[in-house]
This record gives structure tokens, C-alpha cells and sequence, in this order.
């Protein structure tokens, strides 16, 4: 009885130590995008998205040039977005607390198209390199992201586990979905924190299933990914979404045209962003393939939609806020507001003193109305506009 009361012991303390947490960071979630701090090769820290949707580590050429880092030569690399062309710099050393990533191979391109879209600085973005050597459990509660060792990893939460294949060193789980026609499909799609989205069709499934004629009221805009380049993009809703047990209706959904990267793909429907993962605690083991996700706080809250009908970004110097896009019919476009002015205050706050998101978010409030300032054609301007959602 004692030797089985020894083993039983040894074996929990080897999941005890298998359990045992190697390090945690804050991270930001600046709208639908996640920002940990890292250092590379010994640097002070600067600020990396964490992207499940990137296969190889990207360094913005500015940071690079500061950092003094040099280019090994040319490439042209593929990423979720499609074929880039930068510097490869080999050899490379990240550091996530005391946490160390050698030989990380950085890829070198310009990110300011991707900043002037989000708001804020981005110094790279890290995904892959860092889900392949630890478990990495993310945790929107707490807002920090969490890493164990793989070796007798163990879940023990309450979350739902899934197994996931890579695609392109993409996570990839099976979804369903139900269209506005009723037509249900279950299919595969990519776990992509990366994507500031909720729900994306691809291009392919998207035309095989005329998914943009069955969702009902959309509207269209284009959109550019980690390449320099736009595609049109449809928004619309669909009647439900469904991974497991977790049910979501009326979800708000984009439908993608993009002829390149991972949003072409014909083998998978599409790709869940971080507009609903950020709803779930998520723990992601690459050496078993699975996943486990656990509803959060954030699970019942409602899914808000652009209802003043403009679509803000910054000029190239982010030192302007500009209406990139005003959406046909929308309470915008009513109040005559044009594309290319400059947004000035929001309810009497200066955009200054705002953070894009925040702004994004005040704009989103369905049946309230908010005043806006500002210049237009040498003239500024104010208008109240009463927030009607456009799907």
C-alpha cells in the first residue's frame, strides 16, 4: 500500500511540475489586436502583436534599422496575406521576461500601412516562434498571456478542448455556421488573434455559397493586409455561429474577396478573428494540436457594428485623423461629411486625447446620438449624427 501511495505521489508531483507556470506578461488589447512587449537581441522592449495567424516573425524596418540589425539579403516570403517582399535577418535572439526564443529568423518589412489602420505603433508581430516551444494559454480576463512547458502538459480548466491541424502554421478547428437563408455548413476554420475580425469568409466559400446575396443588409469597403495592397470586403450578418457547444447568433461577419494569402484558401470556409476570440479564455498546445477554449466575462456581451457609417484611418504621418470611407445612406453621409476630412472631437473630446479604438467604439453606440467636429475643405465643421447600424 505504501508503494502505491509512493507512485501515486510521484505522479502528481511530475503534473504539479508539468503544470508549473514559466512566465506571464501583461498584454494590451488595443481594439481586437493583442501587444506584448519583447526584446530583441538585448534591446529595450518594444511592442509585437501576438498573431496565431503569423508563420514567421515580422520587424518593422524602421525598429530594425534603430535596433542597428542587418540584413542577411532579399526574400520574397509567404505569409497569411500573401507573398511580401523585405530583408531576412537570421540569427536572432527574443526575450519575453526571462523567457528566451534563439535563432529566431526576422523578417523585415514596412508595417506603417497596418498603423495608420490600427492607430498605434507596431514594432512586429510574433506568433509561430512562440506557440511551437510553449503552451500558451491567453487570458483576456487577467490580460496577460501565460506559457508552460509542453513536456506532460496537462489542461485543468474547465475549457472545451478541440483538435486543431496547421494550415500554413495556422491553428484550424471545425465551426459552424447558418446562413441568413438557413443553409448550415460546418467547416474548417483558422484561429487567427491576429485578424481584427470577428468571422471572415474566405473568397472561395464565400462565392461557391453566394454568402454575400444570403446576409441579408452589407456594405462593402476595401481593406489592405500585412502587404500594401486593398481588397474590397463585404460586412453582413449571419443567423448563428457554433464551435462545440458555444453558440453565437446574429454574429456580425465579413466576407472577403482577396485573390492571395490565407483568405483565398479554398480547403478552409474562413477565419475567426479576435472580435470573438477575445470572448473566450484560450490555451493553445502545438506539441498535442489542441486547443481549449473557455467562455469569459466578455462571452454575453453584444457584438457592436459600425452605425455612424464612416470609416476613420490616420494620413501616413499619423498626425491626422482622416473619413477614409462614408457608406452610402449611413447617418454620415446624411450629414454630409465627405471623404478625406479631418476628424477633430468627438462629443466635444479631441481626438488627441483618444485612442482609436475608444473613438471606433463611441461611433458604434446604436440609438444614440453623437457630435462630431470636424474639418472639411478649409472649414470646420460639427454635425450630430444619430447612430444607426448598417447591418
Amino acid at each position: 500500500m505504501k508503494k502505491i501511495l509512493s507512485l501515486a505521489s510521484i505522479v502528481m508531483v511530475l503534473q504539479v511540475s508539468a503544470q508549473k507556470l514559466i512566465t506571464e506578461t501583461e498584454f494590451e488589447l488595443f481594439g481586437d489586436h493583442i501587444f506584448i512587449s519583447v526584446s530583441v537581441d538585448d534591446s529595450d522592449p518594444v511592442d509585437f502583436i501576438f498573431d496565431t495567424g503569423d508563420g514567421l516573425s515580422v520587424l518593422d524596418t524602421d525598429i530594425a534599422k534603430k535596433l542597428n540589425l542587418k540584413p542577411d539579403h532579399q526574400s520574397t516570403k509567404t505569409s497569411a496575406q500573401g507573398s511580401i517582399s523585405g530583408s531576412l535577418i537570421a540569427h536572432n535572439k527574443i526575450e519575453i521576461n526571462d523567457v528566451k526564443l534563439d535563432d529566431i529568423e526576422l523578417y523585415t518589412t514596412e508595417l506603417s500601412h497596418l498603423e495608420q489602420t490600427i492607430g498605434r505603433n507596431i514594432d512586429g508581430i510574433i506568433g509561430y516562434d512562440l506557440l511551437k516551444n510553449y503552451v500558451v494559454k491567453i487570458d483576456y480576463e487577467d490580460m496577460k498571456i501565460k506559457l508552460y512547458n509542453q513536456d506532460g502538459y496537462q489542461n485543468t480548466g474547465n475549457g472545451e478542448k478541440f483538435s486543431f491541424k496547421l494550415i500554413h502554421y495556422i491553428p484550424t478547428i471545425q465551426a459552424s455556421v447558418t446562413l441568413n437563408n438557413g443553409e448550415s455548413y460546418t467547416e474548417d476554420f483558422f484561429l487567427n488573434t491576429g485578424a481584427g475580425t470577428t468571422l471572415d469568409f474566405n473568397t472561395p466559400f464565400a462565392q461557391k455559397h453566394d454568402v454575400i446575396a444570403k446576409t441579408g443588409d452589407h456594405y462593402s469597403y476595401p481593406v489592405a493586409g500585412l502587404e500594401d495592397n486593398e481588397t474590397m470586403h463585404y460586412e453582413g450578418r449571419i443567423q448563428n455561429f457554433s464551435i462545440g457547444t458555444f453558440n453565437i447568433d446574429q454574429l456580425p461577419i465579413g466576407i472577403s474577396q482577396a485573390e492571395h494569402g490565407i483568405q483565398h484558401n479554398k480547403k478552409v470556409a474562413g477565419i475567426v478573428g479576435n472580435g470573438v476570440l477575445k470572448h473566450f479564455n484560450i490555451t493553445f498546445d502545438y506539441s498535442k494540436n489542441e486547443v481549449y477554449l473557455e467562455s469569459n466575462k466578455n462571452f454575453e456581451k453584444p457584438y457592436l457594428v459600425n452605425a455612424s457609417g464612416i470609416n476613420l484611418q490616420f494620413n501616413k504621418e499619423r498626425t491626422k485623423l482622416l473619413i477614409h470611407r462614408v457608406f452610402e445612406g449611413s447617418p454620415a453621409e446624411i450629414a454630409g461629411i465627405k471623404v478625406d476630412a479631418q476628424l477633430l472631437a468627438v462629443d466635444g473630446q479631441v481626438v488627441e486625447s483618444m485612442k482609436l479604438p475608444e473613438i471606433r467604439a463611441a461611433l458604434k453606440q446604436a440609438n444614440k446620438s453623437v457630435t462630431v467636429k470636424y474639418l472639411q475643405d478649409g472649414i470646420e465643421k460639427e454635425s450630430t449624427l444619430d447612430l444607426d447600424p448598417l447591418i
